[in-house]
């Protein structure tokens, strides 16, 4: 039996329902599936940021295939972890406090709206899980190629397992993190196995990225033991061990050199930021050799905006 506030999904059954936060004003849907064979408990998530679309997409429909009958242990799945942004099209933070949901995990039971959601999401969800997979996607004015992050910071067992999970996703890089306050890296700390998927991004989905999305997701169900077959793989993972994140250093307009997913040279001009007539006022250059992992695509960025991430493969 799967048991989560008032829905309840015995053996070999699928419930749906709704998890009020605590302290009320808003509530998160669920899907609980029990599946018919006893196994771990995995967790999915989606929307923790209101306008990154595809992972809603993929485990709307994923959540909806998936059959207990074929399941060994049960899935929770968190379809909207953030439901006010993703009804207001807001990007990165929850309109009532204007909070990045994903920089305040574990969160505070007595808290702002965007704690109390992390609060609940760590104490009612994570706290029964196995596993966890959070997917996400570039939001509204990024545009990210298809990664997927595991935490390094929660010890070594912790990080084995959560790369293990990481390698089964069909994605070109991997990309190890330090992170503490996300959903996924939180859940690391507290010694729940956990990865955060990337996807996409500009506020939109494909049918081919969700299609995808739910490939990867199918591939670690069937790796944790969740699904029985096999792993679909399309492309070759590569291991990014070193990233940079680089910031607006001043308000001005944004001109990016690459996309996401291309390669450059150590010392690459990776973009610029200009006046509106079109004056240079800081030129962004690369470290080292990498990759593009995700980037601004909006043209105005203001002091301390996210421009770029690119990586170093380790095995360059």
């Amino acid at each position: 039996m799967l048991e989560i506030g008032t829905i309840c999904a015995e053996a070999g059954e699928k419930k749906t329902g709704w998890l009020e936060i605590e302290g009320g004003g808003q509530k998160l849907p669920l899907t609980l599936i029990c599946g018919a064979k006893e196994g771990p408990t995995m967790m999915i998530s989606a929307g923790v940021h209101g306008a990154e679309y595809i992972g809603v997409q993929a485990l709307s429909e994923l959540s909806r295939e998936l059959d207990p009958k074929d399941t060994a242990g049960n899935v929770i799945c968190l379809h909207v972890a953030n439901p006010s942004a993703f009804r207001d099209y807001v990007r990165f933070f929850v309109p009532e406090d204007g909070k990045n949901l994903n920089r305040v995990f574990p969160g505070k039971k007595d808290g702002t709206l965007s704690e109390r959601i992390a609060w609940t999401i760590t104490e009612k969800l994570q706290s029964k899980a196995d596993y966890y997979i959070d997917l996400h996607a570039g939001d509204t004015s990024e545009e990210v190629m298809p990664f997927v992050y595991y935490n390094v910071a929660a010890g070594e067992k912790i990080a084995r397992v959560s790369a293990n999970m990481a390698m089964a996703a069909d994605m070109e890089v991997r990309a190890s993190s330090t992170a503490t306050t996300g959903a996924y890296s939180s859940a690391c700390q507290r010694g729940l196995p956990a990865i955060l998927m990337e996807r996409g991004g500009g506020g939109k989905f494909t049918d081919s990225e969700v299609q995808a999305y739910k490939r990867d997701v199918k591939n670690i169900m069937i790796r944790m033991g969740l699904l029985s077959g096999e792993e679909v793989h399309t492309v070759q993972q590569k291991n990014v061990t070193r990233a940079e994140y680089l910031e607006a250093e001043t308000d001005g307009l944004w001109y990016p050199v690459f996309s996401a997913g291309d390669t450059f040279a150590g010392g690459a001009v990776l973009g610029t930021v200009r006046d509106i007539w079109g004056n240079l006022l800081r030129e962004y250059r690369a470290d080292y050799p990498g990759i593009v992992l995700y980037q601004t695509v909006g043209l105005g960025v203001k002091t301390g905006d996210p421009l770029i991430a690119y990586g170093e493969y380790a095995d360059r």
